[in-house]
């Protein structure tokens, strides 16, 4: 069983992974391959980088995130359930995962929000219309549900790169304060 399992291979989700491992928790992402980050051909708007591509960076974040432990799962979510230990998901191979956290930072797919009994409106945020939000969740990602997390524009957040990075971190902060019962501080020396 996983500590923490991430859907979405995306900023936020990869950004919450790093933190997890990187406090010492077994961490697992499952990536579609589908990050709408992946059609940005110059990203220009993140502090500290000067230019780079969406691919690039999803590649330094997987990167960093598998150089703090963190398991990287190419697939599809097919079925998320809540049960007495955590959650299980279920992929479109039929390969199975349990979790005692979870992480939903996947913007496409929010059925997955819907079949837990979620309730979505459009992220007003988000200049397309295109994009949902979930109802009720306050602005640390946590939900009604226990150790479920949603990140990002999903959240409610704005679509800046940035906040996606900052918003997954926070949440990954979160899980592992919470795991520890200490306040998780990772600084580089």
């Amino acid at each position: 069983m996983l500590d923490v399992l991430v859907i979405g291979g995306g900023i936020s989700g990869g950004s919450a992974a790093i933190y997890t491992s990187q406090g010492g928790l077994k961490t697992a992402v499952i990536d579609s391959g589908k990050s709408q980050v992946k059609q940005v051909s110059k990203l220009f708007n993140y502090p500290g980088i000067k230019e780079i591509t969406g691919s690039e960076l999803l590649e330094n974040i997987k990167d960093q995130a598998f150089a703090a432990g963190t398991e990287w799962i190419e697939g599809a979510v097919e079925t998320v359930k809540k049960n007495d230990n955590g959650y299980s998901v279920i992929l479109a191979d039929g390969k199975e995962f349990a979790s005692k956290h979870l992480v939903i930072a996947t913007n496409l797919q929010t059925s997955l929000l819907e079949s837990l009994g979620f309730e979505l409106a459009v992220n007003e945020k988000v200049p397309s219309g295109k994009i949902k939000k979930v109802l009720g969740i306050d602005h640390d990602g946590t939900s009604r549900l226990p150790n479920l997390y949603i990140t990002s524009l999903l959240a409610g957040l704005s679509s800046q790169s940035v906040i996606a990075a900052g918003h997954g971190a926070s949440i990954g902060i979160s899980i592992v304060s919470k795991e520890t019962g200490k306040t998780y501080m990772w600084h580089d020396k």
